[in-house]
C-alpha cells in the first residue's frame, strides 16, 4: 500500500512538472533596435522605439481613428503579462496610459486605462472599459470595478504592472520599478466573457504620451512572479518564480 502511494505521489509530481515545463513565453521583448514583426503590427503614427523603449505618443485624433490603435500579433486566451510603464506629463498635461487585450482589430477588445495621481478625468484611479465593435456606443466602462491605486502614480517615474487573466477574471498588479513586491489594485469578472480570445494592443489619444518597456507575455497567469524583481533588463528568471 505504501509504494502505491509513493507511485502515486511519483505521478503527480511528474505530471505537475510537465505542466509547468509547458508554459509558454508568448512575447519577451525589450524594445532595443527595431520593432519586432513577430510581435507587432504597431502603429506607425503614434509607435517609435525611442531610448530603447516603445514610446506612444499621438497629438492629433480624436481617439477613434485607425492611427490611434495599435496592436500586437500573438494571440492569447489565458495569460500574465508584466510590463514597465512611464507616463509623461508635457506642457502640463499629464498622461495616461491605455492598454487593450484580447483585442481584436475589428474594435473588439478589453481596455484597461490608467490615469497618475496628478491627472485629469478620475485621478490615481485603474478603470476597465470594453468595446464590441465599429459603434462607438459600444465602448463602455465597467463602472462598479474602478479602482484607486495602493499608492501614488506619478507621472516621470517608472512603474511595473502584472496584468493576470484566467478565463473571464482578471487581477491587476502594480510596483514602483525597483521595489521588490507588487501591491494588488483589483480583481474583476466579465459576467458575459465577452473576448475570450485576442491580442495585446496599446490605445492612444490627443496628448497622450508614455512609455512601455520589458514587457512578457506568458499563456497562463502564473508564470508572473509578483513578489520578485528580474535581475537585469533582458532576465526573465522572475517566470519560474512562485509566490
Amino acid at each position: 500500500m505504501r509504494k502505491i502511494a509513493i507511485l502515486v505521489a511519483l505521478l503527480i509530481s511528474v505530471l505537475f512538472l510537465y505542466q509547468m515545463s509547458h508554459a509558454e513565453l508568448l512575447v519577451a521583448d525589450d524594445f532595443k533596435g527595431k520593432l519586432k514583426d513577430k510581435y507587432w503590427k504597431g502603429q506607425k503614427a503614434s509607435w517609435k522605439i525611442k531610448n530603447e523603449h516603445l514610446e506612444i505618443h499621438r497629438v492629433a485624433g480624436d481617439g477613434n481613428g485607425a492611427e490611434d490603435f495599435g496592436y500586437g500579433v500573438i494571440e492569447f486566451e489565458n495569460f500574465g503579462l508584466r510590463l514597465d510603464f512611464y507616463l509623461f506629463n508635457d506642457d502640463d498635461f499629464p498622461s495616461k496610459m491605455e492598454i487593450l487585450f484580447r483585442a481584436n482589430q475589428d474594435l473588439h477588445f478589453y481596455q484597461l486605462i490608467i490615469t497618475p495621481a496628478n491627472g485629469f478625468g478620475r485621478p490615481n484611479s485603474a478603470r476597465w472599459y470594453k468595446r464590441e465593435g465599429e459603434d462607438r456606443g459600444t465602448w463602455n466602462e465597467y463602472r462598479d470595478f474602478r479602482a484607486e491605486f495602493p499608492f501614488p502614480i506619478e507621472t516621470k517615474e517608472w512603474y511595473t504592472l502584472g496584468l493576470l487573466g484566467k478565463g473571464s477574471t482578471f487581477q491587476l498588479y502594480v510596483k514602483k520599478q525597483g521595489a521588490l513586491v507588487f501591491q494588488e489594485v483589483s480583481e474583476w469578472t466579465d459576467p458575459k466573457d465577452l473576448h475570450p480570445k485576442g491580442v495585446l494592443g496599446f490605445h492612444t489619444n490627443q496628448l497622450q504620451h508614455y512609455y512601455v518597456d520589458n514587457v512578457y507575455l506568458y499563456d497562463k497567469p502564473d508564470e508572473v512572479s509578483l513578489a520578485v524583481e528580474p535581475a537585469g533588463k533582458l532576465a526573465v528568471t522572475w517566470a519560474a518564480l512562485k509566490q
